[in-house]
């Protein structure tokens, strides 16, 4: 059994699957699964899988929290098989239930997943199988829905009858509800997205719909990193009085999910990228320390969201810039904002807004703050800190998976600038570790 870590995406070998949520979860949890076409909703009534429509082509629900999927039975126009679960009908949560997971079994291949920090959720949607090429894959999604069933329903194409417009019927089973009639498009999300994520958040997870924009070229997507310079003074609403000095290096490591290439875009002289290329990143430059005006110190990236892929940032503290906590630092954020631009060029006031913070003490040299991944037009962070060995000068990555790696083989190594005409890293490309 293999555990996989939230947003891996693990190449599936076989071709049948057995999906069990363990026997935790019986009594506790429903499991449904939907079979979504390329517009992220379901087809018709028969796409949406649960106890009053059990099976569909290529998956059978086997009881109340397991379902069998076999993949060569799956319909050529079907691109995802979500698989979800509810709590809704028992009246519980998910942070009520103990060891929540769920276990993906074939012949060959078997592979386990519990999603972390889970709270009042009450929908969860747990993994999905999706096409890749010629294979398939399975994303670790963990991701709940804490306005509950209805919520998901709607995003997923099906409509949810309202109680009020008619008599009740005879009770039934309410743990999903009853499928609607052929949806139209999905419906592109415009809230207004304002999150912080620190270490105490019940879920280190966030998103933005990226087509908000709706085709705008004036619309802008920013990542950057942001600190107030190490031993900066804070008074007692945590307004920043003095910043501080120090240097930390921020490095933004792009991979392509279907070459499994990536790049590292950097401040350094000569790999700043370009938006006219691919990774379609832009660097404005490396901050030695507070900006103009006492502003925090911050270095980002300009990004075109113009295709699939994934994104992490990478913050390196060591060799010229000595050993130690990077939250010394002052309270090191990582910031994603989504906007129309303003004078500046840069997301407005208005903007959708995500910030990271590390929040951790560590003496590690690397940290990555944030893994960004893009799919068919959705931002999802994932702001969980993690941090490289100890002692070591290797940067991290992401493997052929997309699966966080502490020291991938053959990858990146820090070193001292001020030896090296300026350039941070010994390499900045290459391929994803296997």
């Amino acid at each position: 059994m293999v555990a996989v870590s939230k947003g891996s995406k693990t190449d599936l070998t076989d071709v049948r699957y057995e999906i069990g949520l363990g026997a935790g979860a019986a009594g506790v949890a429903d499991l449904m699964v939907v079979l979504l076409a390329d517009n992220g909703r379901v087809r018709s009534d028969d796409d949406f899988v649960f106890f009053n429509n059990p099976k569909a082509p290529g998956v059978q629900l086997t009881s109340d929290t397991s379902a069998v999927v076999v993949l060569s039975e799956v319909p050529a126009d079907v691109q995802r098989v979500l698989v979800a679960a509810s709590t809704e009908a028992q009246g519980r949560r998910f942070g009520d239930v103990p060891g929540v997971g769920v276990e993906v079994r074939g012949p060959g291949q078997a592979l386990e997943f519990a999603p972390p920090g889970l709270t009042t959720e009450t929908v969860l949607q747990v993994v999905a199988l999706y096409r890749r090429g010629d294979g398939w894959r399975l994303d670790a999604i963990g991701q709940g829905y804490q306005e509950g069933l209805a919520a998901f329903a709607t995003d997923h194409g099906i409509s949810v009858d309202d109680p009020g417009d008619q008599p009740s019927p005879e009770p039934v089973n309410t743990s999903a509800p009853a499928p609607a009639p052929a949806p139209a498009e999905r419906p592109i999300s415009f809230e207004k997205v304002q999150v912080s994520l620190t270490k105490d958040s019940p879920t280190q997870s966030a998103r933005i719909d990226l087509r908000k924009s709706q085709g705008d070229p004036n619309w802008v997507l920013t990542v950057g990193l942001e600190w107030d310079g190490r031993r900066a003074i804070y008074d007692r609403n945590g307004k920043v009085k003095k910043f501080g000095t120090g240097d930390l290096d921020v490095y933004f490591y792009c991979r392509d999910e279907e070459t499994d290439k990536y790049v590292v875009i950097s401040g350094d002289p000569g790999h700043r990228g370009d938006l006219q290329t691919w990774p379609y990143i832009h660097h404005y430059g490396d901050s030695q320390g507070p900006g103009r005006g006492k502003k925090p110190a911050v270095e980002q990236v300009r990004v075109l969201p113009n295709e699939n892929g994934d994104l992490l940032v990478n913050i390196y503290q060591s060799v010229d810039n000595g050993a130690g906590a990077i939250d010394t630092f002052g309270k090191p954020r990582v910031a994603i904002r989504y906007g129309r631009a303003g004078r500046d060029g840069l997301p407005g006031p208005d903007a959708d807004e995500i910030l990271v913070y590390v929040g951790n003490g560590k003496d590690s040299y690397w940290a990555t703050v944030a893994h960004i991944d893009v799919q068919d037009g959705v931002l999802t962070v994932d702001g969980e800190t993690r941090y490289g060995d100890r002692g070591s000068e290797r940067m991290p990555g992401l493997d052929s998976s997309s699966r966080w790696v502490r020291k991938p083989k053959g990858g990146p190594t820090g070193r001292s600038k001020k030896r090296n005409n300026g350039l941070g890293l010994d390499r900045y490309s290459g391929s994803c570790p296997k």
